[in-house]
């Protein structure tokens, strides 16, 4: 299944699908899906088998979810410094 639509706790309705893009070294075992509600869209990787079920923790993925474009290994710069001072 390529795509579900749950609703959350509180009451936002959330779109999951698959996206394209998952890191090299876990092609065959991972896919990386994509939350997207009204206002925010957060991405997870998962095993497949964890997506692939009949009933997915769908709550609990999103839970493991980051906002788009965000990395949790990565913190945000010092006040007062400028990305291209080296």
């Amino acid at each position: 299944m390529s795509e579900r639509e749950f609703l959350s706790p509180d009451g936002r309705t959330w779109v999951v699908r698959i996206r394209p893009d998952v890191r090299k070294a876990e092609v065959g075992t991972n896919v990386t899906l994509e939350f997207v509600s009204e206002a925010e869209i957060r991405v997870v990787s998962c095993a497949r088998e964890e997506w692939e079920m009949p009933e997915p923790d769908l709550l609990g993925l999103l839970a493991r979810a980051v906002a788009a474009g965000a990395s949790r290994s990565v913190t945000p710069p010092h006040e007062g410094t400028r990305f291209d001072e080296g």
